[in-house]
């Protein structure tokens, strides 16, 4: 249930989100199937199958989401297309032994929402690369647009003052609501989870960095690289592992242009660590997915933007982990569970190490121009980071 404050925002802020989010377009025929008392021989039929309903509901949230993810000028085609599929509906649908050409014509409806829809979150998440270019043209751009993700990169590109708006606060803000209150997926637990960022009107950067990887984790769409090269460890943070949660696996991260950690150096340390971590890893269950979504943030940050490896921490969760690695890090130097961890394999990661630290700060002075003395830092950092992500499994859970 929407909370009375943003429920007061929401209505009070009706006229700025025209202005910085667009103004609510409701599908055509769109509505769910009432199956209490089905009023039509098409209604019937649906409410009949299993399949059907499933499919009905399917075409449902993919036509919302074609035109949440659209822009303004592109919507009437996916209106018009979807008032020619119920036509054809209400005729192969009302007698209810065509049921097989029923289910198909729902299948290839599904299957050209997807697509569209695919098609058009590709083209918003083209608007959104183009923010390191022209920050206000692209918020001018996601204006044209009705949905959750355009407008949590609105609220990004507001939070972040790289596209100004009249009355900052108060515009954010019902940004904010109209994506919580109406535009999310019909998600309870993350509903909950976004209005637990407060007021992200008022809050700090990370926050709208958060909010924003939210509602990115219910699209199709990356995290594209200029968040982390130009926000650093908040963005880091803002889309690191939430450790057990579902959406530990999405956004999907962009690709760094290499990976530090692919080298042949660090490889000969891999193989030395993974005969003992992947057994651990497979038994973790839902969990593992915070583990994997670590590794992936220690590679991009130790690869896109090294430097930020020796940020201290910003959020208390941040600063949780900061502290549990520096653990970890402590039972490698004196491990003893050659159990857990065979002792030639131990022995052979510390004697690989010299190498792949030495690796790492090459990269760092020659490709980032860092100087020597910060150079090895960085690569003690990102050693730290590698060895402590992955011993962590074979140790008990906090």
């Amino acid at each position: 249930m929407a909370t009375a404050r943003s429920r007061v925002w929401l209505l009070a802020g009706a006229a700025l989100l025209a202005l910085a989010g667009g103004v609510h377009v409701t599908p055509a025929a769109a509505q769910s199937l009432s199956c209490a008392k089905p009023a039509s021989p098409v209604d019937r039929t649906l409410c009949g199958s299993a399949d059907l309903k499933v499919a009905n509901e399917d075409v449902t949230a993919l036509l919302r989401d074609t035109l949440a993810n659209s822009p303004a000028a592109e919507r009437d085609a996916v209106q018009r297309a979807q008032q020619a599929f119920l036509a054809e509906r209400d005729r192969a649908c009302a007698d209810r032994s065509a049921l097989e050409a029923c289910r198909r014509l729902h299948e290839k409806r599904v299957s050209d929402l997807q697509t569209q829809n695919s098609a058009a979150q590709k083209k918003l998440a083209a608007v959104a690369a183009g923010i390191p270019k022209d920050a206000k043209a692209a918020a001018a751009a996601l204006q044209r647009y009705d949905g959750a993700a355009a407008k949590a990169w609105l609220v990004y590109l507001y939070q972040s003052g790289q596209a100004p708006v009249a009355n900052k606060e108060s515009a954010v803000r019902a940004l904010v609501a109209a994506v919580i209150d109406r535009d999310l997926p019909p998600d309870p637990e993350l509903r909950e989870e976004m209005r637990n960022l407060g007021d992200v009107a008022t809050a700090p950067l990370g926050t709208a960095l958060l909010f924003l990887r939210h509602v990115l984790s219910t699209t199709e769409m990356e995290a594209p690289c200029f968040l982390f090269t130009k926000h650093g460890q908040p963005a880091f943070e803002a889309f690191g592992a939430f450790w057990g949660n579902s959406r530990d696996s999405s956004p999907t991260l962009c690709e760094p242009p290499f990976s530090i950690f692919d080298s042949a150096e660090w490889s000969r340390v891999e193989a030395r660590i993974a005969p003992a971590i992947d057994p651990a890893l497979e038994e973790r269950g839902s969990i593992r997915q915070g583990y994997e979504r670590q590794f992936e943030v220690d590679n991009l940050q130790a690869s896109l933007v090294p430097s930020t490896l020796l940020e201290a921490p910003h959020s208390p969760e941040a600063r949780k982990v900061a502290d549990k690695r520096k653990a970890v890090i402590a039972a490698f130097r004196s491990w003893s569970d050659f159990d857990l961890w065979p002792e030639a394999d131990y022995k052979a990661t510390i004697a690989a190490l010299p190498a792949a630290l030495a690796a790492t700060a090459k990269v760092y002075r020659e490709k980032f121009g860092l100087n020597p003395q910060t150079a090895d830092q960085a690569a003690r950092a990102a050693a730290d980071r590698f060895i402590a992500t992955r011993l962590a499994l074979l140790l008990p859970d906090d």
